[in-house]
């Protein structure tokens, strides 16, 4: 089964981190990458540019609303998302929770369903 995996962590902690510190997490971050990629559990793992770079949109009848920044403002704000391919939901969540962001934020870990999306 697919589990999406929504990493959200606050920017401006993520930014206060020392120059050593976010070089660190940063190396921790790829060394898991890999072996996630090795063990054939890993589709896709990609971090997301920060929040300044959102577009959201909504529409309303044949109406377009395009707005800058998140949906919802808040102090964390998703920061990359992993795909991966686990035999259920408690192998995704050991997956998400070695994930090297986990320990400054949150990762919210969703099934992909099989029905057609909204």
């Amino acid at each position: 089964m697919r589990y999406l995996c929504l990493v959200y962590l606050n920017e401006d902690a993520v930014a206060a981190l020392s120059p050593s510190d976010h070089a660190a997490l940063d190396a921790e971050c790829c060394e898991y990458h890999a072996q996630l990629q090795h063990s054939g559990e890993l589709i896709v793992g990609e971090a997301l540019q920060p929040v300044l770079s959102t577009t959201s949109l909504c529409r309303q009848g044949e109406r377009l609303l395009l707005r800058d920044g998140p949906v919802r403002g808040g102090c964390e704000q998703p920061a990359a998302i992993y795909l991966f391919e686990t035999p259920d939901l408690n192998d995704a969540i050991r997956l998400a929770s070695r994930l090297p962001g986990a320990r400054l934020g949150c990762v919210e870990v969703r099934a992909l369903g099989s029905r057609a999306p909204p």
